[in-house]
């Protein structure tokens, strides 16, 4: 027992081997699944989705602004009599998304459904893969660590955005030091997810990075008006009129809670109220808002691996509205952590943590379809330690300080 957790705590467990035999069996194991539930489905999912569901949603709505009728997706009815006309499942994926994801979205309504989800998928994840690797170096094995990651898999199915908003978020953190202006041009891209950038300006601001900030807010506003220029003022004023709508999505239930990854979802599954869990995930937002800030500010002098791994882990926390999916922002949080654990040395049991968390979107998708919900406890188990690697840097003095004010 004392050799298993001595393996444990100093991660000797996790040979170079194991690092590319299990990725290899999880990748194998899930490619099988996939082509099982392809062919044996004709490519339909049991509820009469096609594959990757979530994916119809971005497909119609691209499609109708190809033709002309960009305020489509902005208005439920019509669009769910589009995408029933098309897939005539009687399901409906709305579009809660600003007019300039929209925009990103064009050229693939020019292409037919599978063609164009390939094409998401693929070009999505080349671009997470790309940025992955960048972090943490070792391309080979980091690339077939990356797509066999679970969450990539999640992705995939659900034809969701996850790889784009990870390729733009750590994208954007890979860079900053040297390329600051870049950073905030990809922070600004990545509005389309405003839920995922709660923590962003936070802390841009702790750390003095006016050329960032600057540039994701002239970004942020380009894209707009770029979107305003294709589809029209109205389409922003459609836009916002469903406010209400995707808030009480949260507030209903109408995405399960059991799909979803933040504390709110987890407590109401248990029963609790609207008012209670917001409050308690107001007040979780508010302690992983604070640990950022400080780990931020120059004066902490915390490895920028450790302040990028906080970030995205903590942006995770953070926000009330996550899906399963989401949880792909968690590779290159976890590249960033073996960069600095690789530069400086794991800390005890970091290596076992950081495995418990890239294999836990199996469990996790396991325990939602029996109504349980546990995904913020593992966000927590990897935003815990590397909120305790930052005071060690802090007090260790940094690994390679960002200077403030860039």
């Amino acid at each position: 027992m004392a050799r298993i957790l001595t393996s444990l705590q100093t991660g000797d467990w996790l040979t170079k081997d194991r690092l590319l035999v299990y990725p290899s069996v999880i990748l194998a194991m899930t490619l099988a699944a996939t082509a099982y539930l392809l062919v044996t489905g004709g490519g339909v999912l049991p509820n009469g989705s096609p594959f990757g569901s979530d994916f119809v949603s971005f497909w119609v709505a691209a499609r109708e602004a190809v033709a002309g009728r960009p305020e489509t997706p902005y208005l439920a009815e019509t669009f769910a009599g589009v995408q029933n006309e098309i897939f005539k499942d009687g399901n409906f994926y709305a579009f809660y998304y600003p007019p300039h994801y929209l925009a990103y979205l064009l050229p693939l309504g020019l292409l037919p459904y599978y063609p164009a989800l390939a094409l998401w998928a693929l070009a999505g994840f080349a671009a997470a893969a790309f940025v992955v690797t960048r972090i943490v170096g070792h391309r080979f094995e980091t690339f077939l660590i990356t797509l066999a990651f679970p969450a990539s898999f999640l992705t995939v199915a659900h034809g969701q955005n996850a790889f784009l908003s990870a390729a733009l978020f750590g994208g954007a953190l890979m860079v900053m030091r040297t390329r600051p202006v870049l950073a905030g041009v990809l922070f600004g891209l990545l509005t389309f997810k405003p839920q995922l950038g709660l923590l962003i300006p936070f802390a841009l601001l702790a750390g003095a990075h006016w050329r960032t900030i600057l540039s994701a807010g002239v970004t942020t506003l380009v894209v707009a008006a770029v979107s305003a220029l294709l589809f029209g003022t109205d389409v922003w004023t459609l836009f916002m009129a469903q406010a209400s709508d995707a808030t009480a999505t949260l507030r209903e239930g109408y995405v399960g809670w059991n799909k979803m990854i933040s504390t709110y979802a987890m407590l109401r599954v248990t029963g609790l109220g609207d008012d209670a869990a917001m409050t308690v995930q107001f007040i979780v937002s508010l302690g992983v808002l604070a640990t950022v800030w400080w780990s931020w500010r120059p004066e902490s002098r915390v490895a920028f691996e450790t302040r990028a791994a906080l970030l995205l882990t903590g942006a995770l926390l953070a926000t009330p509205f996550g899906l399963n999916y989401d949880l792909f922002i968690l590779a290159p949080a976890i590249a960033f952590a073996v960069a600095h654990g690789m530069a400086r040395g794991f800390v005890a049991y970091q290596k076992t943590v950081l495995a418990i968390v890239y294999i836990s979107p199996v469990a996790i998708l396991a325990l939602m379809s029996n109504n349980l919900n546990f995904a913020p406890i593992v966000l927590a188990l990897m935003f815990g330690q590397l909120a305790g690697n930052a005071l060690q840097d802090a007090r260790r003095g940094g690994l390679r300080p960002m200077p403030a004010g860039e």
